[in-house]
């Protein structure tokens, strides 16, 4: 029996298959957190059923279960919750059905999949390592935080979006964005979301995320009225690709998922195709932050984009999450630093004006009275060399991380990468953004500290 417990495990290693693009991302230090990122399943469609684990539900998987059955294959077994907080299960995703055991009865469930039979019950697995479950294919849907009306957007699906949050809704601080959404009724916070909203007129489903960021009861409160709850990976792990290929085939849109994988894969597949022979101790330690002053935690958000871009974090190098001063940045000795420019929130999916104001406004706000975000690690060597970059949220963040993640890949490795990031950038916001323009962005999502400095002492921001 091949089990596989997704946790850290020894050395970083990005593995990118060419042919169907599988992805398995691992990590290895003990103070990791379990179970918190579906990024470390072998394939990136997270069905039971995938029995493969490969980024399709076809033929194949029916095939695959059958020799498992017979004693020819080995299946895959992964570490789930059945339920939130609740003792851990080893599953395969060869058990359809998830009853733990392997037999006829997932060689015709799958087949159902296969033939995206209407009206059958699937089981995911969930954001935060959950077996959860929906029925297919789901269609018209609840929403809520910025990152999923982007996924809603790459599959086309935003006319299917039958209510929003109120960061969207009723002139939200995110309307701005999501124009598409605007005919979408209003169902309150997504922490406490007004659930007497959807009586008589129920989504098929609940777009939603982690259990630390969304209503963590959300199941047991809409599963009396028929609506499912679907936790996916739309910005905790940095990348976004096994998040949209499975919803894309829970909701029938799977050629608009396949194609946003394509755009991806030409930067991650670059990546791990360039660096699959480099070992951990000659990969740039990169120590990436909101603000310069802590260490997150795994799955949320920062560190992966390191290890997307071929670096080490500092869980690699044994550290722990929690604060940090700027004389423990300078002890720390990262390679490179990366600051997250949203701590003034301006830019993509941010607070946003005109190109000019909100570039502005955004210096102003790294430098301001007590410049908090450099003085958290101006005493850094990598800050004297130069080596700090600035990413924006909404890219890095989300269903455009693999931008994000492109960027950091050209400069954390000198001359080995040339992504045009500012292409990526443009192609973006026209196939998913057409009331905005690439121009309107441009140097204001990414940039480095030089760019900053000289900008800021041109704009009288800082003395010359």
């Amino acid at each position: 029996m091949n089990t596989k417990a997704i946790i850290a495990i020894l050395a970083v290693v990005v593995v990118v298959a060419a042919g169907a693009g599988v992805v398995v991302l691992t990590h290895n230090n003990s103070h990791h957190e379990t179970l918190r990122n579906s990024n470390n399943l072998d394939g990136r469609l997270t069905v039971f059923g995938n029995a493969n684990n490969d980024d399709f539900l076809d033929s194949r998987d029916v095939d695959f279960v059958k020799k498992v059955i017979a004693g020819e294959e080995k299946a895959t077994y992964y570490t789930c919750y059945k339920t939130f907080g609740g003792s851990t299960v080893q599953r395969s995703f060869c058990d359809a059905n998830v009853d733990g055991k392997i037999d006829q009865a997932d060689v015709d469930w799958i087949q159902n999949m296969v033939d995206r039979k209407n009206n059958m019950l699937l089981y995911f697995y969930d954001v935060d390592g959950v077996i959860g479950s929906c029925t297919y294919p789901l269609t018209t849907s609840a929403v809520g935080y910025k990152s999923n009306y982007e996924a809603l957007l790459v599959l086309g699906e935003a006319d299917l979006c039958k209510y929003s949050c109120n960061q969207v809704g009723n002139d939200g601080a995110y309307s701005k964005w999501y124009s598409a959404f605007s005919d979408a009724k209003c169902y309150g916070s997504r922490f406490t979301p007004d659930y007497e909203t959807f009586v008589g007129a129920e989504p098929s489903y609940i777009l939603s995320g982690t259990r630390n960021w969304f209503d963590p009861e959300m199941e047991e409160k809409c599963g009396p009225m028929g609506i499912d709850v679907v936790r996916l990976p739309f910005y905790e792990d940095n990348w976004t690709v096994p998040a949209i290929i499975t919803l894309g085939y829970l909701t029938a849109h799977e050629d608009a998922a396949y194609k946003y994988a394509e755009k991806c894969d030409k930067v991650y597949d670059t990546i791990s195709t360039a660096l699959k022979d480099t070992k951990a101790e000659d990969r740039p330690f990169v120590f990436a932050s909101y603000a310069g002053n802590s260490i997150s935690k795994m799955h949320e958000g920062v560190h992966e984009l390191v290890t997307l871009a071929g670096g080490i974090n500092p869980f690699d190098k044994g550290y722990t999450n929690g604060s940090i001063d700027a004389e423990g940045v300078m002890t720390m000795n990262p390679d490179w630093i990366i600051l997250d420019q949203s701590g003034p929130y301006y830019g993509f999916l941010e607070t946003f004006t005109t190109h000019d104001e909100t570039k502005y406004k955004e210096a102003y706000a790294l430098y301001n009275t007590d410049a908090k975000f450099i003085k958290a690690v101006n005493l850094a060597d990598a800050y004297d060399n130069g080596k700090v970059l600035f990413l924006e949220q909404g890219i890095y963040m989300g269903v455009a991380s693999y931008i994000a993640c492109a960027y950091v890949a050209n400069h954390i490795w000198g001359d080995k990468f040339h992504f045009d990031v500012d292409a990526l950038l443009k192609d973006y916001i026209e196939s998913y953004h057409p009331d905005f323009k690439y121009e309107d962005f441009k140097d204001i999502e990414f940039f480095t500290l030089e760019e900053l400095q000289k900008y800021a002492t041109e704009q009288g921001i800082i003395p010359a």
